[in-house]
């Protein structure tokens, strides 16, 4: 089982989306897309959706600017594409990237029963 939470699903869209991306994503790689594309394509997770076969949970805030919804959504959808596995796709409406920390207390709630019920059914099969 996996469940991942604001990911960074596609790296060259991820530092044309983020509000940070822009300047944390070349620092973090050592070198801007335009100097090592094959790099940004390597490490980015939705090249590498067609092997997966883990229970996939994927949690995303709404309004999340450090990690944007489109980044969870090509995820989703890539795997959903690719695979033959349970994937879900879980969005907090009104929610920003800090969602199971200081969120809507609801929200915090289902999600954190959420990804325990999710580890426990797909972790733990019966």
């Amino acid at each position: 089982a996996a469940a991942v939470a604001a990911p960074v699903a596609n790296l060259l869209s991820h530092m044309g989306t983020s509000d940070s991306g822009y300047y944390v994503t070349p620092f973090g790689m050592g070198c801007g897309p335009e100097d090592d594309p094959e790099l940004y394509r390597r490490l980015s997770p939705v090249n590498y959706c067609h092997q997966v076969t883990a229970a996939t949970l994927i949690l995303q805030g709404e309004n999340d600017g450090r990690c944007p919804r489109g980044q969870a959504e090509e995820l989703f959808s890539n795997l959903i594409r690719c695979t033959d596995a349970e994937v879900q796709l879980v969005v907090y409406p009104q929610s920003s990237h800090a969602e199971a920390e200081s969120g809507r207390p609801s929200n915090r709630v289902d999600y954190h029963g959420r990804l325990a019920e999710w580890v426990d059914r797909h972790a733990n099969p019966r």
